[in-house]
């Protein structure tokens, strides 16, 4: 980079991490950051391309931002990041490009390989980049000072110690400052599908799943906000007119549970709907009637496969006991279930993988109407698993451009003998049994309508020959914007 001038403002963006419109979430990942960075007196605007046109990204970068923030996780998120990176670099080469979000900090070095990008914020960014922003307004060049960043010097790739965890109790409001804006419009489109509201009251996760980004990322440190600090956030999002939300924890307060008993007198209190992700072992009638009472519309249990043998090899910190009693607990409850499945992990049998599909089954008779996707192992890099895949067989890529296929829906790993057959488990437990949540609607059912029967038939026979849904799932997948336009115009 050329030396230049200070901005007036940081630009944070949040490209698009997926084809499909029911994942338009607030993106908390970058309004975290930006609220830090507006309290300490930083002007900041943000680009959400799930609700912005690409024309306010171009007109923002043409404004010459001291600093361009893109958040992106492992995912299809990397295409569009770098789609965005690209135009940034042709509209103004000299602004510096700072990447963050859980690929960039668990691949620093292979970030910062890419021409595309400049620094990388790694790990929890609010400090970070305040840092780094501070330092790059006032002419610095020499960022050794600055914990939890990754730069480049005279092409050399420089990677500082990692940063101490912040005390989540300082951490600002994350829709104050401009990002109530973004609040608003999500708002707007409250009629979607899920709850598209998202709140953070923890952070970190005390289990080990071996295919989780958690154990690197937040090292097993859990924080939970203090019930103070929760009744004063949600108050405000109550102001804004915000009924139902989904929790962001990847474990609900961190399953701790008088931290639970106290949120859920709260959440009671407020009136809000809402949906978390918890763990299967962690309820007694007791505690799912009061998850009933407070408002608890949805809950997500990743409970991955039947087998003890699995269950140890991922790490899960669960057995088949503790499934088969949270599955009759919650079963006899009222709040719509997702029972999240995993096959295709290296060393799978036939066998098991004949248990698991047959285990969705059975979690169906167990508990009718219930969610039961069966998604494809996905190594990600910073997890437990990562080596042992490696070991196994699977070749990652080499540059940060070869991580955006890596979803549930590419099959990317060496010992899966039938990749085509795991895709359509995938797609073909999605249209049948998930269809409800997100696919009925007037428009949207005359077209996925006849799919869902045709896939409820598909899973009973067992029979995926002649998938040609696989072909159908790829063109809405790259033409999905046309069906989202369509379905508005249909459903006004």
């Amino acid at each position: 980079m050329s030396e230049r001038r200070g901005g007036e403002f940081v630009l944070l963006a949040y490209a698009n991490a997926s084809p499909f419109p029911y994942h338009a979430w607030t993106p908390l990942a970058i309004l975290c950051l930006g609220a830090y960075l507006e309290e300490r007196g930083i002007d900041v605007e943000y680009f959400d391309e799930r609700i912005h046109p690409r024309k306010r990204f171009r007109e923002l970068v043409r404004k010459r931002p001291l600093l361009i923030g893109l958040s992106t996780m492992t995912c299809y998120q990397i295409k569009n990041t770098l789609r965005l990176a690209k135009i940034a670099r042709r509209i103004d080469p000299d602004i510096p490009l700072v990447w963050g979000g859980t690929h960039p900090s668990m691949m620093v070095e292979q970030t910062l390989e890419s021409p595309m990008v400049d620094f990388v914020v790694k790990g929890e960014g609010e400090q970070t980049l305040y840092e780094l922003v501070m330092a790059i307004n006032n002419g610095e060049r020499d960022f050794h000072g600055i914990n939890g960043l990754g730069w480049k010097h005279n092409g050399r790739i420089i990677v500082n110690e990692d940063r101490d965890f912040l005390d989540i109790e300082t951490l600002p409001f994350p829709y104050s400052g401009k990002a109530e804006e973004i609040l608003l419009e999500y708002i707007r489109r409250g009629g979607d599908t899920l709850e598209n509201i998202g709140y953070e009251s923890s952070r970190g996760c005390p289990h080990k799943c071996g295919f989780c980004y958690n154990v690197y990322f937040h090292k097993n440190v859990c924080r939970v906000k203090s019930t103070k600090k929760i009744r004063s956030e949600l108050l405000r999002l109550k102001e804004f007119g915000v009924y139902k939300m989904t929790f962001y924890d990847d474990t609900f307060l961190a399953g701790r549970k008088q931290a639970m008993l106290e949120i859920l007198d709260l959440l009671k209190e407020l009136g809000f709907k809402w949906i978390a992700n918890v763990r299967i072992n962690t309820f007694d009638p007791e505690l799912l009637k009061r998850f009933e009472e407070s408002g608890c519309v949805y809950l997500f249990f990743g409970v991955e496969s039947p087998d003890d043998d699995v269950l140890r090899y991922i790490r899960k910190g669960q057995n088949r006991r503790m499934i088969d009693r949270g599955i009759d607990i919650v079963s006899k409850g009222n709040i719509k279930t997702l029972y999240s499945l995993m096959i295709g992990l290296p060393n799978e049998t036939e066998e098991q993988l004949k248990r698991t599909l047959d285990f969705a089954d059975e979690i169906r008779r167990r508990h009718p109407g219930s969610e039961v996707p069966i998604q494809p192992y996905v190594p990600l890099p910073g997890t437990l698993l990562y080596e042992e895949a490696i070991k196994a067989g699977f070749k990652p890529p080499d540059r940060l451009e070869g991580w955006k296929n890596f979803t549930n829906d590419e099959i990317r790993t060496p010992w899966v003998k039938n990749p085509r057959l795991l895709n359509a488990i995938y797609i073909n437990t999605f249209l049948a049994f998930r269809y409800e949540r997100f696919l009925k609607g007037f428009f949207s059912g005359l077209i996925f309508g006849p799919l869902h029967r045709l896939s409820v038939w598909r899973w009973k026979k067992r029979n995926f020959n002649f998938f040609f849904e696989r072909y159908l799932y790829l063109f809405y997948k790259r033409m999905g914007w046309l069906f989202i336009l369509l379905g508005r115009l249909f459903n006004r």
